[in-house]
């Protein structure tokens, strides 16, 4: 049996989704104004024309996506930090001679401490305890977990805890190693990022430069980019300079996102 306390507050909610990312309205309306901000900014820079705005509509609508898409990763990446100080509590909590139901639960209370009632990992954990209320394994729950959240680490422990459970033997003493592994792996990854870091910061100050310097000439020297306007041949340069300068931001992008 689960140990539980008074005003604990568990409640029967809904398996949360990690394929998608529903933005919600503050964002929408944050992103399409920086979207809007972008695009104009282009047009002026590169075709000195309103009209370009709406032809670059389409560039907007998949800069959106990209955008939907990180903000997904970003969710799993925080799914991901705080799954594992979930499991290092739940390592703890074996030690102390609880059960594993109850070890999760003890989790539980750590993680509201941590992060609050609203945060990823206790909407989980709630959910895991709905489910056992209703009579489900807890090794089904997990690995369903797994499928949903598709991050590596929660569907590498959830196949180790499956196996422990499953076949016996020091199952405390395996817990505990894939949580040491895994702290290390965690380890590795923050040093990485933070050599990373400043040529992160280079790239982004490398991405503004071309607008700047665009700008710059068009304010201080109007006429020297006037050729490059309103004609055939001004619009396919400019419009192949853009397209390289989106393949570099993207190629710097890949360059940088080193994943251990």
């Amino acid at each position: 049996m689960i140990r539980k306390n008074k005003g604990d507050g568990i409640k029967s909610i809904k398996a949360a989704c990690y394929d998608e990312y529903r933005m919600t309205v503050n964002e929408k309306i944050r992103y399409f104004a920086v979207i809007g901000a972008l695009a104009l900014l282009i047009s002026y820079l590169f075709y000195d024309s309103w009209y370009a705005f709406f032809v670059l509509i389409p560039a907007g609508i998949v800069l959106m996506r990209r955008i939907r898409r990180d903000l997904l990763e970003k969710r799993r990446s925080e799914l991901r930090m705080q799954f594992q100080d979930m499991i290092d509590s739940v390592s703890s909590a074996l030690s102390a001679g609880y059960s594993v139901e109850n070890a999760f639960y003890e989790a539980r209370k750590d993680m509201v401490r941590l992060y609050g009632n609203k945060s990823l990992i206790v909407r989980e954990l709630d959910y895991f305890f709905s489910m056992l209320e209703n009579g489900q394994p807890f090794e089904n729950i997990l690995s369903d977990f797994a499928k949903r959240a598709n991050v590596e680490d929660i569907t590498d422990f959830s196949e180790i805890f499956v196996l422990a459970k499953r076949n016996g033997g020091d199952f405390k003493g395996i817990i505990g190693k894939t949580v040491r592994i895994m702290k290390e792996k965690d380890e590795t990854e923050r040093e990485i990022r933070v050599i990373l870091s400043g040529r992160r910061y280079e790239q982004k100050i490398m991405c503004i430069i071309p607008f700047g310097i665009i700008l710059y000439l068009r304010l201080s020297s109007g006429s020297f980019l006037k050729v490059l306007y309103h004609n055939p041949a001004g619009i396919i340069i400019m419009t192949v300079c853009l397209l390289i300068y989106a393949a570099s931001y993207v190629l710097s992008g890949k360059i940088t996102d080193i994943k251990v």
